[in-house]
């Protein structure tokens, strides 16, 4: 049986990110691969190969795509 690439299975996880960073209604929970637990703001969209995040004061971060090992999705 044929696995994929990595490099593909990363594109895929592109998408689906992109996917679910789209849709403001619900809340995205990511782990890093250091085991660091982030919630994403509402204001999320993918510039690249970055999620980038700002709050409602205007402060921003950037979490790097490849640096996130799994992702939960919450209905708000």
């Amino acid at each position: 049986m044929h696995k994929p690439s990595i490099a593909a299975s990363r594109n895929k996880f592109k998408k689906i990110l992109s996917q679910y960073v789209k849709h403001q209604g619900l809340d995205l929970e990511v782990t890093l691969k250091t085991g660091e637990r982030v919630t994403l703001s509402k204001m999320r969209k993918i510039e690249g190969d970055h999620v980038v995040s700002r709050t409602a004061r205007g402060a921003e971060s950037s979490l790097a795509i490849r640096d996130i090992r799994h992702l939960e999705v919450f209905v708000s």
